[in-house]
């Protein structure tokens, strides 16, 4: 015989379809904000690393020259070969100290960079990395 729970047990059940993409949605409100604040962070973690290197590198080549000028331009030199993108807004030189103390070269460099996803009150980020380096150029 036809059993008539079937139909009763199928109607108790209800299908769960709208309950996924509730789920869904709920779950891309969440994520998407947490991953485009986790891209803004990487961004500044590697933007300060390429500051600190932008200022030893320009450190190293004033240590090379003998008088202030020559070390000033090969410092900017240095500085000229990091390319400017919509990420790097500048990269300049803040303060070059020839000599320092006697006997070192100290550059400090000046980075602001933009944020690929600005939140409100954070489009911009200004970065600031000082390097000091013995003079190895000859007088």
């Amino acid at each position: 015989m036809f059993n008539r729970d079937w139909k009763i047990a199928h109607r108790v059940h209800p299908r769960k379809n709208g309950h996924s993409i509730v789920e869904a949605v709920t779950a891309a409100l969440i994520l998407i904000p947490i991953t485009l604040l986790i891209l803004d962070l990487l961004v500044l973690v590697i933007a300060n690393s390429m500051n600190d290197t932008a200022a030893k590198n320009a450190a190293r080549a004033g240590a090379n020259h003998s008088d202030s000028g020559a070390a000033f331009t090969a410092a900017q030199t240095t500085l000229n070969s990091f390319h400017s993108s919509p990420i790097l807004k500048t990269l300049q030189i803040k303060a070059f100290d020839y000599p320092y103390q006697g006997d070192k070269v100290a550059c400090t460099t000046r980075m602001i960079v933009n944020l690929p996803v600005p939140f409100p009150g954070f489009s911009t980020f200004t970065f600031e990395a000082k390097a000091v380096e013995p003079l190895v150029g000859e007088k």
